[in-house]
């Protein structure tokens, strides 16, 4: 009782009632169902992968003229700055420093600033991201199989700040979207080098008879960017249902026409939405395009003199995060942030920035976590479908659906997704449309879209 009363008064009942305890059956289901493994596949590219990082420590020992242990950060700064010397080479750029030490640090930023004054750089990334690959994707999902070739992660109702939802053994919200390209050597003179791909989403296959399907809120943290601040050319390129957002962000902002935008233009304006709504900084931002501090700073600002409520939308959150010591989801939820308080400019910083991520992701989460609710309420009561949720990828939803019902629940999931742009029960109604893209395929890693017919939306409750 006083655990509800507390709640009632910080007007937190509602989004504990419908959303965190009907969670809890959704998220149980989700750990009882296994995913399948194609655990042949794994142990080959394991091996792969091993005998890669192997050639890649042969070729680091040659480029650095000494035998070192590549995975040592200490050892590597001996040879980097000690014997090499490469930072006396590095006109006019500060290299950063380790936290702690003071001392040189060898972080992927700095191996990226000194890859084109010698070859040792470029190869301890490729042997960490090789390595990577191979200890988390590769040899940690193997770790987690069980018999039957099969796997099922733990998921955390409340681990994450956000109110996202995490998973561990294995995370499958950390897999790469995208395939890893490794080039393997040949030691057969003039014949090439083979390119293998690695892709470790397409280890995970349904099992016979089914499909995987999975549905993606489409820019769900811009929309909600939208909503928010209520800026009117941001709300206008979501009310179009046909526009591509990032080109068209990029085309206002260029002055440019949509048809003249290039892929890199509309790569550009991405990133600069996500590092003004997260606060990057242009250090950050300017590491991630390859252009200067500068640059990255006039990109930011001319965004945001171009959709000036946003600017004013980051202001209001940080002023009531002041006053009050918390910021709300759009469905309640709270997140208090002591710092906001701090004497320490850096502190302070970090929570404002914090305060501003969490109104956007909190929600964004929230949202997700509705339409796991209701699709899953949905196919409880109906007496024919059959689909399973198999995994939660922060704005997307996994499922394993019977061959014969894959247009049939595509179309429920979509509806049931897109109508969450008005939840009465919770007093959330977008001003923008929420838009979700289907694809379906016979493994997790080759998965294409599947393009529904127009039909109505259900009433929403």
């Amino acid at each position: 009782m006083e655990l509800r009363s507390k709640l009632q008064s910080q007007g937190l009942w509602e989004l504990y009632s419908n959303m965190e305890l009907t969670m809890i059956p959704v998220l149980a289901a989700m750990e009882s169902h296994r995913i399948h493994v194609d655990t042949e596949s794994l142990k080959t590219t394991s091996e792969m992968l091993g005998t890669k990082m192997k050639q890649l420590e042969h070729e680091a020992h040659q480029a650095a003229g000494q035998m070192f242990l590549v995975s040592s950060s200490t050892q590597l700064r001996t040879v980097l700055f000690e014997k090499l010397r490469l930072q006396d080479r590095c006109e006019n750029k500060k290299l950063p420093k380790t936290l702690n030490k003071q001392q040189q640090s060898t972080s992927e930023a700095v191996l990226l600033q000194l890859q084109d004054l010698h070859p040792l750089p470029k190869i301890i990334l490729e042997y960490r991201q090789v390595h990577k690959i191979k200890s988390t994707f590769v040899d940690g999902i193997l770790s987690c199989v069980m018999s039957k070739n099969s796997i099922s992660s733990t998921w955390y109702q409340t681990s994450a700040v956000t109110g996202r939802i995490s998973a561990k053994h294995p995370n499958f919200q950390a897999l790469p979207r995208q395939p890893v390209q490794i080039t393997k050597k040949q030691y057969v003179q003039g014949k090439e080098a083979e390119v293998v791909t690695v892709h470790p989403r397409a280890m995970f296959i349904p099992q016979d008879g089914y499909t995987f399907l999975a549905a993606d809120f489409c820019q769900v943290e811009l929309r909600l960017l939208a909503h928010l601040s209520s800026d009117p050319e941001l709300q206008r390129i979501f009310n179009n249902p046909q526009a591509d957002v990032f080109t068209m962000l990029a085309s206002q902002w260029k002055g440019v026409s949509e048809g003249e935008v290039s892929s890199e233009d509309r790569e550009h304006a991405k990133r600069i939405v996500y590092s003004v709504v997260y606060g990057a900084g242009r250090e950050r931002l300017s590491g991630i395009l390859g252009v200067s501090a500068e640059q990255a700073r006039h990109f930011q600002d001319s965004f945001l003199h171009t959709y000036r409520e946003v600017q004013t939308f980051i202001h209001t959150t940080i002023q009531q995060c002041h006053k009050q010591g918390y910021v709300v989801s759009i469905m309640g939820r709270r997140r208090t942030l002591p710092h906001i308080h701090s004497t320490d400019w850096g502190v302070r910083m970090q929570a404002e920035r914090q305060a501003v991520n969490f109104v956007v992701q909190g929600s964004a989460a929230d949202l997700c976590k509705m339409a796991m609710i209701r699709i899953f309420s949905q196919v409880s009561s109906s007496s024919s479908l059959s689909a399973r949720l198999i995994a939660q990828l922060h704005d997307e939803l996994l499922y394993e659906v019977e061959d014969s019902q894959v247009e049939e629940f595509a179309v429920l999931v979509k509806n049931t997704m897109e109508s969450l742009q008005h939840i009465d029960c919770l007093g959330v109604h977008l001003k923008v449309p929420l838009k979700v893209a289907v694809s379906s395929g016979k493994s997790w890693g080759s998965m294409s879209e599947l393009h529904l017919p127009q039909t109505s939306l259900p009433p929403s409750s």
